[in-house]
């Protein structure tokens, strides 16, 4: 029997769901990205400040967080399927309307409210719960497979959007990538699949154990161990979107080229394949708690190297000790839920956890171009995010299981 090592056997099936789970989240994630590589085209054209433009990555955060407990009970109440698809329809309506935006107000509302909303159907929530559904027991490796869909999705896109962008301009570009949405939706909707109900799969009696014992969203936003997490892993959203808005546009501040800029998005994303691989073989190993640590840590010591980047090949380098990280934090804290509180409400609590966690994006979305515009500069924001996510390392440090009730 392999429960002790990886918890409980996948279902049959299970691994063409956990392609499914990749294939959403590589299609999604690469689409709503894509803002960041085009952002000084739409600059350009808006005349727009920074942090103005940026309101629009701030808006799509926003929406994203309030919406996450909305969706993870959503998700816990009828499955992953029935909230991905029509999701992913409303992000292909949003995206290919884009193109269409005569003004800020409207990019921003099309960007940042209605993509958006659509984009949280098809994010690491509802993927998560879905691979944690076929693969009971919830593997850090398994998930970290899954992940990878986000970050391969990211370094494909990047160059696409690159690309036709500087072809044919942005309006145009995101026509294209609606069309991509409404290809991969028709796929999707053939291929993923919910897995049946807990209750047949019989046999599994610590399964069921665990389910009984498991906290709602009510009980572990009541514990510290909840708290802690979430303290954590608002430092991490507040640098994820703070790199995925401003890098590119620090790289070509620095002289560098908007394809030395792409580049650098690119080596990101295949660095987070291989740190979201390594991260979960190490959860499986030492424990998510301490795979987590180890991750913001590095992420620390990338962020206090970014100020003194000056030439290509150091800003390859940083793009390496980050990407490293990146959406890494995100598997790892979905299974770190499950460990923390149980796997009966994963769906609401890491959606909780998202909430705080995409609210600190927003911040650090806008506060990287109000800085810019402050000081023309981005080194006081760089050199402060990487005090907070070191603090995001002590913090999840202190996050340990809270006594569950007996059933």
């Amino acid at each position: 029997m392999t429960g002790a090592a990886t918890g409980h056997a996948a279902r049959p099936g299970a691994w063409s769901a956990l392609g499914a789970g990749f294939t959403v989240l590589f299609v999604g994630t690469g689409v709503n990205f894509s803002f960041g590589i085009l952002f000084k085209l739409i600059l350009r054209e808006f005349g727009l400040d920074r942090a103005t433009l940026a309101l629009a990555a701030t808006a799509s955060l926003v929406v994203y967080a309030v919406a996450q407990p909305f969706f993870g009970r959503l998700v816990d109440r009828y499955g992953p399927r029935r909230v991905i698809l029509p999701s992913m329809a409303l992000m292909a309506l949003g995206t290919g309307l884009l193109s269409l935006a005569n003004t800020a107000w409207q990019f921003i509302l099309l960007y940042g409210v209605v993509a958006s909303v659509g984009y949280t159907g098809t994010s690491i929530l509802p993927i998560s719960v879905h691979i944690s559904r076929w693969f009971p027991g919830q593997r850090g490796f398994v998930m970290a497979v899954g992940a990878c869909g986000f970050s391969l999705g990211h370094l494909v896109f990047t160059q696409v959007a690159a690309h036709v962008g500087d072809a044919v301009g942005w309006r145009r570009t995101y026509t294209l990538l609606a069309a991509l949405l409404a290809l991969f939706f028709l796929l999707i909707a053939a291929w993923l699949r919910d897995p049946p109900p807990v209750a047949a799969a019989a046999g599994s009696p610590l399964l069921d154990l665990d389910l009984a014992h498991s906290l709602n969203q009510r009980a572990a936003m009541g514990t510290t161990a909840f708290w802690w997490m979430t303290a954590g892993y608002i430092g991490c959203g507040f640098t994820d979107f703070l790199m995925t808005t401003h890098l590119a546009p620090y790289a070509t501040d620095l002289g560098l080229s908007q394809s030395i800029a792409a580049n650098a998005v690119t080596i990101w994303g295949a660095a987070n394949i291989a740190g979201i691989l390594v991260a979960g073989s190490l959860a499986d190993r030492v424990g998510t708690r301490q795979a987590l640590v180890a991750t913001y840590m590095l992420r620390a010591s990338s962020l206090a190297f970014l100020p003194m980047v000056r030439t290509t090949w150091q800003l390859y380098l940083f793009a390496v000790l980050f990407g490293a990280t990146f959406f890494t934090t995100a598997p790892l804290t979905s299974t770190f839920v499950g460990s923390l509180f149980g796997p009966a409400y994963q769906g609401a609590i890491f959606g909780a956890g998202n909430m705080f966690h995409h609210m600190g994006g927003a911040l650090g979305s806008f506060a990287g171009g109000l800085a810019f515009d402050l000081t023309r500069s981005y080194r006081a924001i760089f050199t402060a995010s990487a005090i907070l996510v070191a603090a995001s390392a002590v913090f999840t440090s202190l996050a340990h299981p809270p006594r569950r009730p007996s059933k």
